[in-house]
C-alpha cells in the first residue's frame, strides 16, 4: 500500500487482505506476562485494563467496528497499523510459533488515559532457546460508563496535541514539528483536485504530521517492529478504514497517500495493489518526487541490467536495486502501467481497472483487455515502454522534487 519507504513499510504489506478478515481462529493461546520491573501491578486500573488486553487479543476480533473493547467515538475501527500487526501475529501462532505478550506499563499518562505498553516476542517451537522481539506497541485507555475502553495512539495524541483545520484536513501536529501552513493550503488544493478527477465530493481525514518516522511511531504507537531501521528516513501510510494519513516527511503535502484515500472511496476493496499504488505514484509521486524522476531512476536501471527478470509480480514488489533505496519497482512501473490506460482511455479506463479486481489473474486479465499485453509478454512490455521515455539529465531532476 502506499508510498511509504520507511519503518511502516513491511506490516502494511499486510494492507487489505488482513483487514478483510474479522476473525482468524488459532489452536494456539498467547502467553501472557507482566514484567518483573512493573511495580503497580496490584492498582485496580493495572488489573481491569491488562484482563480487557488479554480479552481482546484471545478473542480474535480485531477489526469489527463494533469490538467491545476498543472506544469508537473518534476512530470506527482500531489503527490499521495495530491491525496489521496482531493478523500477523495471529499467522505466527498458527505456523506453530510461541507468542508471549508482556505488559511493560500501564500508567497514567494525561486528559486521564493510561497508557499500556506491551512487547510482544516468539519463540519456535523447533529452537526455543530462539526469542525473537516481533515488536512494542503502545495502546491507551480510559474509563467510560465504568469499564476501561482502548483507544489508538492516534486518538490519544489527536486529543492531547495541537490541531490545526485547513479546509477539509485536519492536522495533528507533533510537539517538534513546525507546522507550514502553506504546505497544508497545497494539500487542500490538491485534495480537491483529485477529487475532481475521481468525480467524488472532498474527503475530509486527519493527517498526522510529524519531523520524521521516528517521531512518527511515537504517534502511531508502533515503538519496535522489524522495519523501524530501514535506511529511509522519510515517508508515510494511509488508514482508509479511519481516513487518516500519517507523514513522517516533515510536510504538509503528501500526495501520494491522499490518492490511497480516493481510490479506497471510490472502490473499496476491488482493485489491485498494482493499480492502486499505480495510480497513487502516478498522481502523487513518491518519496518526495514526482513521479518523472521515478521512470529516470527505472530507465537508467534497466539499461544498466538489461537481463534484469521483470514478469513475476510478486518479485518486483520492492525497491529498484541501485542502492537508493527510494523507488519501488510496483510504483514506477505501476504508475506507466496507469499512465498507458489513461493514454488510451482516460481515467474512465483508470475506473474500470480499479474495479477489475484483486487477484494477480485480475491484473493480467485487465492488461490484456487494456492495452494487449499478456502476462508472457509483461516484462518485455514494461522495458520497451520505459526506454521510450525522455532521459532526463541528473542536474534536471531536481525540478522533479515537491
Amino acid at each position: 500500500m502506499k508510498n511509504f519507504l520507511l519503518i511502516i513499510l513491511g506490516l502494511l504489506s499486510l494492507s487489505n487482505e488482513c483487514l478483510s478478515q474479522n476473525v482468524m481462529n488459532s489452536d494456539t493461546t498467547i502467553i501472557y506476562h507482566v514484567n518483573e520491573n512493573v511495580k503497580n501491578s496490584s492498582e485496580v486500573y493495572f488489573i481491569e485494563i491488562q484482563k480487557n488486553w488479554e480479552n481482546y487479543l484471545n478473542s480474535n476480533y480485531y477489526v469489527r467496528s463494533d469490538n467491545e473493547h476498543w472506544n469508537h467515538d473518534v476512530y470506527l475501527y482500531p489503527d490499521f497499523a495495530y491491525v496489521s500487526l496482531l493478523m500477523h501475529l495471529r499467522r505466527m501462532m498458527h505456523y506453530g510459533g510461541k507468542i508471549q505478550c508482556s505488559t511493560i506499563a500501564i500508567v497514567p499518562v494525561k486528559n486521564d488515559f493510561y497508557l499500556l505498553k506491551t512487547v510482544f516476542t516468539e519463540s519456535n517451537t523447533e529452537h526455543d532457546e530462539l526469542v525473537d522481539i516481533k515488536f512494542i506497541i503502545s495502546v491507551y485507555a480510559k474509563k467510560k460508563d465504568d469499564k476501561y475502553e482502548f483507544y489508538s495512539s492516534t486518538a490519544y495524541h489527536r486529543e492531547i496535541c495541537q490541531n490545526q483545520k485547513i479546509g477539509g484536513i485536519n492536522y495533528i501536529i507533533h510537539p517538534e514539528h513546525n507546522f507550514v501552513k502553506e504546505d497544508a493550503i497545497k494539500m487542500n488544493n490538491f485534495n480537491t483536485e483529485i477529487a475532481t478527477l475521481f468525480e467524488l465530493e472532498p474527503l475530509e481525514f486527519d493527517y498526522i504530521v510529524s519531523n520524521n518516522t521516528r517521531d512518527l511511531s511515537d504517534m502511531t504507537g508502533l515503538n519496535l517492529f522489524s522495519y523501524s531501521y530501514q535506511p529511509i528516513a522519510s515517508g508515510g501510510m494511509a488508514d482508509n478504514y479511519n481516513n487518516v494519513i500519517y507523514a513522517g516527511n516533515n510536510s504538509g503535502y503528501y500526495p501520494h497517500e491522499v490518492v490511497h484515500l480516493y481510490t479506497n472511496a471510490k472502490y473499496p476493496k476491488q482493485f489491485h495493489r498494482w493499480i492502486d499504488e499505480g495510480i497513487a505514484a502516478l498522481l502523487g509521486g513518491s518519496t518526495g518526487y514526482k513521479i518523472e524522476w521515478h521512470w529516470e531512476k527505472l530507465r537508467r536501471f534497466l539499461i544498466e541490467n538489461p537481463d534484469y527478470k521483470m514478469n513475476n509480480l510478486s518479485e518486483l514488489e520492492t525497491l529498484i536495486p541501485n542502492g537508493e533505496f527510494m523507488t519501488d519497482f510496483r510504483y514506477a512501473i505501476g504508475a506507466l502501467i496507469c499512465q498507458r490506460i489513461i493514454d488510451k482511455e482516460g481515467m474512465q479506463g483508470i475506473f474500470e481497472a480499479l474495479q477489475s479486481g484483486r487477484t494477480e489473474d485480475n491484473y493480467f486479465d485487465m492488461l490484456e483487455q487494456k492495452l494487449g499485453v499478456k502476462r508472457e509478454d509483461f516484462g518485455e512490455y514494461v522495458k520497451s515502454e520505459t526506454l521510450k521515455l525522455v532521459p532526463i539529465q541528473d542536474e534536471e531532476l531536481k525540478v522533479f522534487e515537491y
